[in-house]
């Protein structure tokens, strides 16, 4: 595949991320506020606790999302439909079990409700049970027919996926806002979400088979070779403990709230997440629309061609995330003040760690990135074991010591000190081959000038109140534009933005062509 194929590829998948996700972003937000509007805080607390139970659920995914695409790398590139076919009905009866074992084992999890919920109030609370279930199925469907869905993200075609999942989520999401308006019913609220995924996963069932119609050619079947099964049981042994070590990161600060800091803190804590992750959520899934491109550089490419690309991409992934993480210190507050109230309000301190928080995670997707293109899952299979010690151990004692912000401190020092020297060190030494330390050099630099300009920006920000949308809209676009223009300043001369801008410009005169 040609390098402006690939490119128009990665924009494409991109654009559709992008508008996909910046749509999600307002209905999530919609739906967020009609939530607290008609069910209050403590259905807020109980629905970020038990979504943290599915987050370690997840666990019994093992990985194999993460193995899936990068096993049909090579065979896409090739064109071997019989290999695709054949991991393709490797990875059927493998996510039916998976979706068995998630429903077996949080129906087994429900008789210890009661003592995961702890010592608080949920009086207001009814059919707590009958919800807990509910989130427990929504999780199972959830990976029925997802195989499907990884083909077409494999073979640079995501946006087919994005334009399912968009239409089925605001139909959904419309939906649940005028059953709570009209019901104030939270078990027809998840009635309806697990009624959504049912529905999105079939039609993109249906669209695969449409596009890849040798799928369902059932002549000359022939299953993967001992050998070829052994190297993905290798690769999913590893991925199952990064997979832990994700789900202890994003599924025990709740746990550790809920049980340190009450269900309340972990209600309104949950307001200011939804807007980190939903913002990660846009900007990763743009930055990792280029990951199947990088896959077939990998295959197709010179070494060199492909540190080239890593380092732009690089570039790239830490001028976005800084840009939005002082954006976000800056302008979170005030707008939980403007649509909730001072009532919903955390610490700036909280705030400051959250942010800090998505900009590390962020800055670091591109080596999971490369790491994910390379298949690079054994090699590193020690660092999540480190990171869930870390994490747990300090979140806890921290706890103790400074609340809900030393939590948050916590899980930023499991990914500094694991996942910032760790992935950088697989990925050159295993996959590019290139000496690290211009990796450590560039990304302490990275990191002074976020820290500089951010505390810059929310001294010059600080004294602007905003009272309405339309201050705050012009406070975030001000925002915006000066951290962008003051970047723009710090790397005229480098050769990334150079080199980005060049990309651009070719870009552009192709789709003008």
């Amino acid at each position: 595949m040609k390098s402006n194929s690939r490119t128009k590829q990665t924009v494409l998948n991109a654009s559709a991320n992008l508008i996909d996700n910046i749509i999600k972003v307002f209905i999530k937000f919609a739906s967020r506020y009609v939530f607290i509007f008609t069910l209050g805080q403590q259905y807020l607390g109980v629905s970020a606790l038990f979504s943290s139970i599915i987050t370690m659920l997840s666990l019994a995914d093992l990985g194999f999302g993460i193995a899936l695409p990068q096993a049909l790398y090579e065979p896409l590139a090739k064109q071997d439909e019989n290999q695709i076919k054949k991991i393709m009905q490797f990875y059927e009866k493998v996510y039916v079990v998976i979706s068995a074992c998630i429903l077996g084992i949080g129906i087994a999890l429900l008789p210890f409700l009661r003592l995961i919920i702890g010592n608080q109030d949920i009086s207001g609370i009814s059919n707590i049970n009958t919800i807990y279930v509910l989130f427990i199925v929504q999780s199972a469907v959830s990976y029925l027919f997802v195989y499907k869905r990884t083909l077409f993200v494999a073979d640079q075609k995501n946006y087919i996926v994005t334009v399912i999942e968009s239409f089925t989520s605001i139909i959904s999401t419309i939906v649940q806002i005028v059953t709570l308006l009209i019901t104030k019913n939270y078990i027809l609220y998840l009635l309806i979400s697990i009624a959504a995924i049912v529905a999105q996963n079939l039609f993109i069932s249906y669209k695969c088979d449409k596009c890849y119609p040798f799928l369902k050619n059932k002549k000359n079947e022939s299953k993967l070779e001992h050998n070829e099964i052994r190297t993905l049981v290798k690769k999913i042994y590893a991925l199952f403990i990064y997979k832990v070590a994700i789900a202890v990161e994003t599924g025990t600060d709740n746990l550790i709230m809920t049980a340190f800091c009450g269900l309340t803190i972990t209600g309104l804590c949950s307001n200011y997440t939804l807007i980190t992750t939903s913002v990660a959520s846009i900007l990763m899934m743009v930055m990792s629309a280029a990951t199947a491109s990088i896959g077939n550089v990998i295959v197709t490419e010179s070494n060199e061609t492909t540190y080239k690309l890593y380092k732009l991409l690089d570039f790239i992934g830490f001028w976005v995330y800084s840009v939005c993480a002082i954006s976000m210190v800056v302008l979170v507050g005030p707008f939980i003040r403007m649509f909730l109230g001072t009532d919903y309000m955390i610490n700036t301190s909280t705030v400051v760690v959250l942010c800090m928080n998505f900009y590390i995670c962020g800055v670091q997707n591109i080596n999971s990135n490369f790491r994910n293109a390379y298949g690079l899952f054994y090699e590193g299979r020690y660092r999540p074991i480190f990171m869930i010690i870390i994490n747990i151990s300090s979140s806890i004692v921290l706890a103790k010591i400074m609340g809900v912000t030393g939590i948050f401190i916590g899980t930023l020092l499991s990914r500094l000190l694991t996942v910032g020297i760790f992935d950088p060190y697989i990925v050159f030494k295993y996959g590019l081959k290139y000496p690290l330390k211009e990796y450590y050099k560039s990304h302490l630099s990275y990191h002074f000038i976020t820290i500089i300009i951010g505390a810059g920006m929310f001294w010059v920000f600080a004294f602007w109140n905003t009272q309405n949308i339309l201050t705050w809209v012009l406070k975030a676009i001000s925002v915006f534009i000066l951290t962008n223009l003051m970047f723009v300043i710090i790397f005229n001369k480098n050769n990334n933005f150079i080199l980005l801008i060049r990309r651009i410009k070719v870009f552009r005169r192709g789709m003008v062509l």
